[in-house]
């Protein structure tokens, strides 16, 4: 593997739709939603690429002590090879060199792949947002919310 991480730009918003439906089948963000999620303050992207092969992707905010994952996926052909990991990494890196002292994020409580990642990265459950993710079919999951340390 020749991973490298850059930062995303508009042109690759397209590519990174087809990635994010691929890891979020029944909640996929088209280019619009992704280029809204850019737009807010403090927003950023990185961009995972193996060989130049995009493979996964980490929108987040870093806003003043707190970095919050936006949205964060592999594509499933490249899952268990580190890039998660490398991206998660990037992301501590990224937001303790502009003052954070924390990272946060909101995970279905059914993606167990998901919660054991964090989990292993030290991330601690602080809150459970009821209903907060809905799918097309079956009743809305809830989310927990989690927060990892950076100091």
């Amino acid at each position: 593997m020749n991973l490298r991480l850059r930062t995303i730009g508009r042109a690759d918003l397209e590519t990174l739709a087809r990635i994010h439906a691929r890891c979020f089948p029944e909640d996929a963000w088209e280019v619009a939603a992704l280029a809204g999620v850019l737009a807010i303050a403090g927003a950023e992207a990185r961009l995972a690429e193996d060989d130049g092969r995009p493979v996964g992707f980490l929108f987040a905010s870093i806003v003043a002590e707190e970095a919050e994952i936006l949205t964060f996926g592999v594509a499933p052909e490249a899952r268990l090879q580190g890039i998660a990991r490398a991206l998660l990494a990037d992301l501590y890196a990224r937001a303790a060199a502009l003052g954070a002292n924390r990272v946060v994020l909101e995970v279905a409580a059914d993606n167990s792949a998901a919660l054991a990642l964090y989990e292993s990265e030290g991330f601690r459950t602080v809150g459970l947002r009821n209903g907060y993710y809905y799918r097309d079919r079956g009743p809305a999951i809830d989310a927990w919310l989690l927060r990892r340390m950076l100091v």
